[in-house]
């Protein structure tokens, strides 16, 4: 029975049927009950009551599948933020640190399968990244300077990617230069 509610196309064609059956009954109840105009109102009202549940019911349904993806789409949201910023935090750690421990490792798998839950192919791909240049950086067991302003430069080209998927695109805003501003600021606190 809940599938069948659920489907739009169901409920529109019950509704189409109901009226015209109602419409019919109309009909022939009306000119039956011509001598008894109490009997006629009666049955308007009884159509006006139905016409009105089903025309509530209809709005109701799609008010409510509205309000339950709009509360899905804001703690999406909100796990997205989360995560992106737990992940800018860990990777600054291990920057911060010079070096990539085993408890570090262990994080960083747990923050990439969040990302690989929710976060966008742009942002899964410049991760990718950094993982790559981390990766490269620690087989010496140490983190120079040199790699860590690589690293971070990629953590900033990763954030302009994290920031499109959480705001999506901003009107009037040209990505390119956003981009380009934000790998500026990162290499200008480098040097």
């Amino acid at each position: 029975m809940k599938k069948l509610t659920e489907n739009k196309l169901v409920l529109l064609s019950l509704y189409i049927v109901s009226m015209v059956a109602g419409y019919f009954a109309f009909r022939l109840l009306y000119g039956v009950g011509d001598s008894f105009p109490f009997s006629q109102e009666l049955l308007l009202v009884f159509l006006g009551a139905i016409a009105t549940i089903l025309i509530t019911a209809l709005l109701l349904n799609q008010q409510t599948e509205l309000e339950l993806r709009k509360e899905g789409q804001v703690l999406l949201l909100d796990q997205k933020s989360t995560t992106y910023m737990a992940l800018i935090d860990h990777i600054g750690e291990i920057v911060e640190k010079g070096r990539l421990d085993p408890d570090g490792v262990a994080e960083l798998r747990v923050l990439n399968h969040k990302l690989a839950m929710i976060g966008s192919a742009d942002v899964i791909g410049q991760f990718n990244d950094v993982l790559r240049r981390l990766d490269s950086a620690t087989e010496d067991q140490s983190i120079s300077d040199q790699e860590q302003a690589q690293i971070m430069q990629s953590v900033a080209v990763l954030t302009y990617h994290m920031r499109r998927d959480l705001l999506g695109r901003i009107e009037g805003e040209d990505g390119d230069q956003v981009l380009q501003k934000i790998v500026e600021n990162s290499n200008d606190l480098e040097d």
